[in-house]
Order: structure tokens, then sequence, then C-alpha cells
């Protein structure tokens, strides 16, 4: 094995070989698949600590301010969604004020006191 990245021949044969029949390897074929595996792991483990730099880098405030965005461009686009059925359906718009639905109806459960 003279070169030091594998090439895109050398994993579908190692691949292929895998799949066929052949219950044993040589030893230059071991020693690929060996390489191919700490290779994936090497890459894998470059790509994590990549990805942690990242992270790591982005302070706490900006990751805040970007997940609250998103949460407030989705709930916009609930409410934008929510506006324009309300208008095919001929009828007004009112924002939901929380609480249990009922099912069937999705009309709000209106919980009675029982009388004491």
């Amino acid at each position: 094995m003279t070169s030091t990245a594998p090439s895109a021949g050398g994993i579908l044969a190692a691949s292929a070989a895998l799949q066929g029949p052949q219950q044993t390897f040589t030893r230059e074929q071991v020693a690929y698949l060996m390489h191919l595996a700490y290779d994936a792991g090497r890459t894998a483990t470059v790509l994590d600590d990549v990805a942690r730099a990242h992270c790591t880098a982005l302070d706490a405030d900006t990751l805040r301010r970007t997940f609250e965005q998103r949460v407030a461009d989705e709930l916009a686009a609930m409410d934008q969604a929510a506006r324009a059925r309300a208008k095919r359906e001929r009828r007004p718009y009112r924002i939901y004020p929380g609480g249990a639905v009922d099912w069937e109806t999705g009309e709000p459960v209106r919980h009675l006191k029982a009388a004491a």
C-alpha cells in the first residue's frame, strides 16, 4: 500500500470483496480494509473537532439570539398560515388563548365547575 489516501476504485473493490463469497482475505486486503477504517475514523474525528471549535467560537448570546430568531420566524409563519386559512374560510381570525381543545371540533374545552 503506497498511497496514503484510498482511491475511489480501491474502496469499491474492497466493498465488493466484502460482499462476495470470499471467506478469506490476503494480508494486503486486510491491511487495506484496516487503513480504510482508520482513515474513516480519523476523518470523523477531525470533522468533530472542527464542529466543536466552530461552536466554541460562537458566544452564547449569538446562539441564543439565533435560536430565538428561528422560533420567532416559525411562530410568524404559523400565524401567517392561520390568518390565510381564516381568510379562505371567510371567518374572523382570533389568536388561540391556550388550554385544552376538543379533538373533533377544534374548539376550546370549557371546564364547568361541578356544583357541590
